[in-house]
C-alpha cells in the first residue's frame, strides 16, 4: 500500500494525526541529521550532551564520518578565556548583595556543603547569584574526567584548520540565566538542595536516553519533574522557555548562514532538536529538509 492509500485508509478509520503531530513524531529520535536545501551541499546537525562524562569520550561512526566530510564547524557556544572571565563576572552580585541575603543563612550553608566537591571557597560562594550556584550544583554531581563533545569537535576542527564559528556569544549566554526571575532562581536552587539525588537521577536518565538517541525521552524527563512537583511548574516552564525553546528559534535562524554555504557540521544541545518547536522543525518551516542519519 503506498503512502497516499495508507493515509486514506487511516482517515477512513479516523486515525489520521494532525500535521503538527506527524512533524513532531519525526523529531522524537535521532542525534545526527542531514540538512539540505536546493542550491547548497548538504550539511549535518549533531545533538550533543553538555557534560564531561567519560562515557561520551567517543563519537559514533556516522558522526565521525559526517564530521570528516565537513568543511566548517559551528558550535552552539564555545568559551575562550575572555568569555569565561566575562561569564564569571556576570555570575557575581555587583552591588554588595550576597547569596545568603537571597536564600537565607541556613540554605547558604547547605549550598556551601553541596559545592565542596568542586572546591569553591565559602567567601567566593557568598558573592554568587542563585543561578550560578544552581549551574555549579549540577556540575558538582556529574562524572568528570572526559572531554566534552564540544571541546572534542573544536580541537579536531583546529587540527584540520577548519573554520569554526559559534551560534551564541557570551553576552547571550549570560542573558539566558541572568534575566531569569529571582523567584525562579531561588525556588529551583532550594529544591535541588532539598533533593540532590534527583540531579543524579536526571543526569543518568538523560545520558541513557541520549545514548539511545531518544530525544522524546530527554524531553519527557523534564516533564516528569513538573508532574512530580507541580508547585514548581511555573518556574520550570520559565527555565525551559529561556534555556531551550527561545534559544532554538535563534539557533534555527543563525544556523542558516552556514547551511547556505554547505557542508557545515553544526553541534547543539540535543534537546534543541526535539519536536515541533525544535530547531529541525523550524528549519523545515524555512524550506530545508532534515533526514535522520543516526
Amino acid at each position: 500500500m503506498n503512502r497516499r492509500r495508507l493515509l486514506a485508509a487511516m482517515a477512513a478509520a479516523g486515525l489520521v494525526l494532525p500535521v503538527r503531530a506527524l512533524a513532531a513524531a519525526r523529531f522524537d529520535r535521532g542525534l545526527l541529521w542531514r540538512v539540505s536545501a536546493p542550491g547548497a551541499a548538504p550539511s549535518h546537525v549533531f545533538g550533543t550532551l553538555h557534560a564531561e562524562d567519560p562515557r561520551l569520550a567517543t563519537f559514533p561512526a556516522p558522526v565521525d564520518e559526517a564530521f570528516g566530510s565537513s568543511r566548517s564547524l559551528m558550535l552552539e557556544y564555545f568559551a575562550d578565556p575572555y568569555s569565561r572571565q566575562r561569564f564569571l563576572e556576570a555570575a557575581l552580585y555587583p552591588d554588595g548583595r550576597t547569596l545568603a541575603d537571597d536564600i537565607g543563612e541556613a540554605d547558604f550553608e547547605r549550598a556551601v556543603q553541596a559545592l565542596q566537591p568542586i572546591g569553591l571557597p565559602r567567601e567566593f560562594m557568598l558573592k554568587l547569584k542563585p543561578w550560578a550556584v544552581l549551574l555549579n550544583l549540577r556540575i558538582s554531581r556529574q562524572p568528570t574526567g572526559g572531554e566534552p563533545p564540544e571541546s572534542q569537535l573544536y580541537r579536531r576542527a583546529r587540527e584540520r584548520r577548519m573554520p569554526v564559528s559559534t551560534i551564541e556569544n557570551v553576552e547571550e549566554q549570560i542573558f539566558t540565566f541572568d534575566e531569569m526571575s529571582r523567584d525562579a532562581q531561588i525556588a529551583l536552587l532550594r529544591h535541588f538542595l532539598d533533593h540532590p539525588a534527583e540531579l543524579d537521577a536526571l543526569a543518568e536518565h538523560s545520558l541513557g536516553a541520549y545514548q539511545l538517541g531518544d530525544l522524546a525521552a530527554l524531553w519527557e524527563a523534564q516533564q516528569d519533574f513538573v508532574r512530580k512537583y507541580p508547585a514548581l511548574r511555573a518556574y520550570h516552564a520559565e527555565l525551559m522557555k529561556r534555556v531551550v525553546l527561545d534559544r532554538s528559534v535563534v539557533m534555527a535562524f543563525r544556523m542558516q548562514r552556514e547551511l547556505r554555504r554547505g557542508r557545515a557540521f553544526i553541534a547543539v544541545g540535543a534537546l534543541h532538536l526535539y519536536g515541533e518547536r525544535g530547531l529541525l522543525a523550524l528549519l523545515e518551516a524555512d524550506g530545508y529538509r532534515a533526514d535522520r542519519m543516526y
